[in-house]
């Protein structure tokens, strides 16, 4: 890895920053004091708090966390523990925002376990690697953060725009990694390796324009737009059926391999029923 973990999620949340300003200005300064008669609704202070808190909670912090936890475990591993999101989703929705479960929701979510688990467990079981704790606990502690930011989302941003409840939580989270980026040398990793041959991923050579380039890509799909598209999505359905996105990411995966020539064995194809099967349960309407 070229990059820190701490680098690697600052620039991240840093470009997803930038790329979103834009709307931060319009709803900002242009709608109430350049343009008072098109904002329909100023932001109140307890608004500013909430879309701190969801940056922090569903960006920053699980960022940092899955960029270190790819350092120390397989990536199969992390794809397990994430596909717990919608688990934490339910429950804290039960205890914190005083949503209901519903037998066919607690099904889906309990198939889509049991389907991540074919999908990545016998993956991790070849690799021989030993399972570092601190790296396991991440990546679960991402999907407890992600649980809570979706709730979030969904209780308190319905009166917002939905450009608002996405622009501004990574606006605050790039202020924040900006600090912590201009603290930690990166002139010094374009001198280390400035070059096509210094550093090899996968038996290709990569150098710090190449890792950039794929981290900004990741700032600008990865977060800005697919965040964009998540908050739609949440507006118009419920915030465990949204957090379905983490067990469809894994199937994406496994059908993008298929065409790269990658072979698909029985646990994948296990796998990804149970994930289809818990998708449909849970986004089926009673």
């Amino acid at each position: 890895m070229v990059f820190s973990p701490i680098q690697v999620a600052g620039i991240r949340l840093t470009v997803a920053g930038i790329i979103l300003l834009p709307w931060v200005i319009k709803y900002s300064i242009y709608l109430p004091y350049i343009s008072p008669k098109k904002q329909t609704q100023n932001l109140q202070i307890k608004d500013y708090l909430w879309l701190m808190a969801s940056g922090v909670f569903g960006n920053a912090i699980p960022a940092y966390f899955f960029a270190t936890a790819g350092r120390l475990i397989p990536s199969g591993l992390s794809g397990v523990l994430n596909a717990f999101t919608p688990m934490f989703t339910l429950l804290l929705g039960i205890w914190l925002f005083k949503e209901k479960m519903t037998k066919q929701g607690a099904i889906g979510v309990f198939l889509g376990l049991i389907g991540a688990i074919f999908l990545f467990v016998p993956s991790i079981i070849n690799t021989q690697q030993s399972i570092n704790p601190i790296g396991a606990l991440m990546p679960l502690m991402s999907a407890v953060l992600y649980g809570l930011n979706i709730n979030i989302i969904k209780n308190k941003f319905g009166h917002l725009p939905g450009m608002v409840k996405t622009a501004y939580p990574f606006f605050f989270v790039g202020i924040l990694y900006s600090v912590v980026l201009l603290n930690t040398d990166l002139k010094s990793i374009w001198d280390a390796y400035p070059g096509p041959f210094e550093f090899y991923e996968h038996g290709k050579p990569i150098n710090a324009n190449t890792a950039f380039t794929y981290l900004f890509a990741l700032g600008f799909v990865g977060s800005a737009v697919s965040m964009i598209i998540f908050n739609y999505v949440i507006k118009f359905t419920s915030a465990v059926v949204a957090s379905t996105n983490t067990f469809i990411i894994p199937i994406t995966a496994v059908i993008l391999g298929f065409f790269d020539s990658e072979t698909l064995y029985w646990n994948t194809v296990v796998g990804m029923f149970f994930l289809l099967t818990a998708v449909y349960l849970i986004i089926k309407k009673r």
